[in-house]
């Protein structure tokens, strides 16, 4: 698709002023450009209404009437050929600063809802969903099949862990696939903006689309399809092996971190003419030295409060969970079920204490 038409040239490279602004929003309204995104709209959308979606974009993002009148135009070419308005929730115009040229570019980024409508319209699929798996839901996955997902929407569903697509075709064949976390948090660390954008307002949309977009490589869609996932500015191309500068940014799908309990203070030198102080029950597990043996005292101390021992945290896990745990007390627990259990340990406590007040009955 080329934007290098006159009513693109004609401000692509004016500088970000408040006449700037005018000017792009004088482009976006004007004849030349309603002909041109006219050209390549599919008959289900009219350019009034494109125009109309881009002009409120720009109110709800001012910044985007500083971005190069170039890119601006381009990426809403690119959302009228494939069909999609940018309205937010299909897809979105980020303005992406490129302080090397001292100038805003406007990058598009399709959400999921956007992929999932434009696969619908290969005529091949009957049903496209995408979901969070939490710590709460039971989830099974064997082979490539999504046995099942169950959500209990009455109890907190806790942190999720992984994120699925699954695609079902008319012809009744199933296509389907599942990604931690850490394979999110890689993709978005990869991408312009992880700290910014939809990333951000929308993390669990944009972790639908990642694991969707790796399950279309394995799909027959239409060339629509094809064209915006290679339009979408989101993801940089794999191939690009340029040195970046390391980005930092705070995980957005695991639980928030425990602090480290405080050191212990050494104890004051006993006085001799005093009685000694009563024996204390031994707890069983040394002081905490680290972050995670805080965390595993804390897990310890939460169930045990509540009247679950380990041995009964263990058979409830077993029984309830379908998780064997192979350890012999809270402080042997492996770092990633510590996380998992942080995510959410009061709704897992009420549940583990319901299922020992059950037995006891």
């Amino acid at each position: 698709m080329s934007t290098n038409t006159p009513a693109v040239r004609q401000a692509a490279q004016a500088p970000a002023t408040t006449a700037a602004r005018k000017d792009v929003k004088s482009l976006l309204e004007g004849p030349a450009f309603r002909a041109e995104i006219a050209k390549v709209l599919p008959r289900h959308l009219t350019p009034d209404r494109m125009i109309r979606v881009a002009i409120t974009a720009t109110i709800k993002t001012p910044k985007l009437l500083l971005c190069t009148a170039e890119s601006l135009t381009k990426c809403l070419l690119d959302c009228s050929a494939l069909g999609i308005e940018p309205d937010g929730r299909r897809a979105h115009l980020i303005p992406f600063e490129d302080k090397k040229k001292g100038v805003f570019i406007c990058t598009l980024i399709i959400d999921y809802k956007g992929l999932a409508e434009l696969a619908m319209r290969s005529g091949m699929i009957s049903n496209i969903h995408a979901d969070a798996i939490r710590e709460n839901d039971v989830f099974e996955y064997d082979l490539g099949e999504i046995k099942t997902h169950k959500i209990n929407f009455r109890e907190d569903r806790g942190a999720a862990y992984a994120f699925y697509a699954i695609c079902r075709f008319k012809d009744g064949s199933v296509k389907a696939d599942v990604m931690s976390v850490d394979e999110v948090e890689a993709i978005r660390m990869r991408s312009k903006s992880p700290n910014e954008g939809p990333w951000v307002t929308d993390p669990v949309e944009m972790a639908k689309k990642t694991v969707f977009r790796r399950l279309s490589k394995w799909l027959p869609l239409s060339p629509e399809f094809r064209d915006a996932v290679e339009n979408d500015d989101e993801v940089e191309e794999l191939l690009n092996v340029t040195p970046k500068p390391v980005q930092i940014a705070a995980p957005l799908f695991t639980p928030p971190q425990v602090e480290a309990a405080p050191a212990p203070q050494p104890d004051p030198e006993p006085d001799p003419q005093s009685p000694p102080p009563p024996l204390e029950s031994d707890p069983g597990e040394a002081q905490p030295k680290t972050e995670l043996d805080a965390k595993r005292w804390h897990i310890a101390d939460a169930f045990v409060e509540n009247g679950v021992s380990f041995d009964a945290f263990r058979k409830w896990m077993e029984e309830k969970r379908n998780m064997r745990v192979t350890v012999d007390s809270f402080a042997e627990l492996d770092e990633a079920l510590t996380n998992r259990i942080m995510g959410s340990l009061a709704g897992l406590v009420r549940q583990a204490k319901a299922f020992v007040e059950g037995g006891a009955k």
